[in-house]
């Protein structure tokens, strides 16, 4: 309003609107708490659409940690381009992570605070797989990631109470070999991500084990999941097959305390073994590509430094069931 416009509302005794361009008095009247990976997240937002969706990904989670609860805003404004927008950019800056797919589909998380702001187009939320993998998820894992726990590429299994986190490159087989243990009456906690707690004596790992992913050509070790839609995750990801433990029939839980790392090679050509492996190895590979506020730093090097106090071994291998029996053996010996 003008100043003349505000002049006459006043004198008219006029309610004067409510200017609010960048939307900071924004309501978010729907609300909901989850509790990914075992966290408290709070997510509100102007659409139920987007907590339906939130709760299909991590309503099935328990609350297991007593942590601040991350604060999630998500606002669907405007109705936008009708088609579905492009895959976000990534940045990161101190403590700042920003997510943007073009000017009107977008999200900054203050990774210090725990806080995320994300502004979305009814286009955007119209594919559950483009909202659950480029801004739910985001939201959720970075700052559990960064705040309470620290992530590593790896699956993990448990069995009688021990741990094992399977690591290695991609095509490892660590999604594979995950699921070939729980068939064989392991317990299973996650495929490929999974996330060390900070300040856990025991070294616990928390992961994602309401779903199991495979690579369609799993299909040839596993008949039972040929059945299963393949798919790419927002349309954009490697194709894959995700089915429940619970359709699968396999033992799972969101924890495990580990007491091994196993590095998988699935390269043809060597003899099957399973040895020791170099530490230094493991520490850079785990290190590379890391990023969180510089004060939240010495957490997840103390986090990798008491994964590398545990037993670090090789596993060579083609042959699953070979792989099982190694495995049984080493969690049989650290079990005497």
């Amino acid at each position: 309003m003008t100043i003349e416009e505000i002049e006459a509302a006043i004198k008219a005794s006029r309610p004067m609107p409510t200017v609010d361009v960048v939307r900071a008095r924004m309501e978010f009247p729907f609300v909901t708490v989850l509790y990914p990976l075992g966290f408290p997240v709070e997510i509100s937002s102007n659409s139920e659409i987007v907590l339906r969706i939130a709760n299909e990904s991590w309503g099935a989670f328990e609350q297991r940690f007593d942590t601040p609860p991350i604060c999630i805003q998500i606002g669907i404004i405007g109705d936008g381009m009708a088609e579905q927008p492009p895959v976000p950019v990534c940045r990161v800056q101190q403590h700042l992570f920003s997510f943007v797919a073009d000017e009107e589909n977008y999200g900054l998380i203050d990774m210090i605070q725990g806080f995320c702001c994300i502004w979305l187009t009814h286009a955007a939320i119209k594919d559950r797989s483009y909202l659950r993998h480029f801004y739910l998820e985001c939201a959720i894992v970075c700052p559990i990631a960064t705040r309470f726990t620290t992530g590593v590429h790896a699956g993990c299994v448990s069995r009688d109470g021990v741990g094992v986190l399977l690591c290695g490159d991609s095509g490892a087989g660590k999604s594979t070999l995950s699921y070939a243990c729980a068939k064989a009456g392991w317990t299973y906690i996650t495929d490929d991500a999974s996330y060390i707690v900070h300040g856990d004596a025991d070294l616990r790992v928390v992961g994602n084990c309401h779903q199991v992913r495979f690579r369609p050509a799993a299909g040839a070790f596993f008949p039972e999941i040929e059945c299963g839609e393949v798919t790419q995750r927002a349309g954009t990801g490697k194709p894959s097959i995700e089915l429940s433990p619970r359709a699968l029939n396999i033992s799972f839980a969101q924890s495990a305390n580990v007491k091994y790392l196993v590095i998988l090679n699935r390269r043809e050509g060597f003899n099957a073994s399973l040895r020791p492996y170099s530490k230094d190895v493991v520490r850079r590979f785990l290190l590379q590509g890391r990023f969180s506020p510089l004060e939240m730093m010495p957490a997840h090097y103390a986090a990798i430094e008491q994964l590398l106090e545990r037993e670090v071994f090789e596993l060579r291998y083609t042959n699953l069931n070979w792989a099982i029996e190694r495995l049984d053996a080493l969690v049989a010996r650290g079990t005497r």
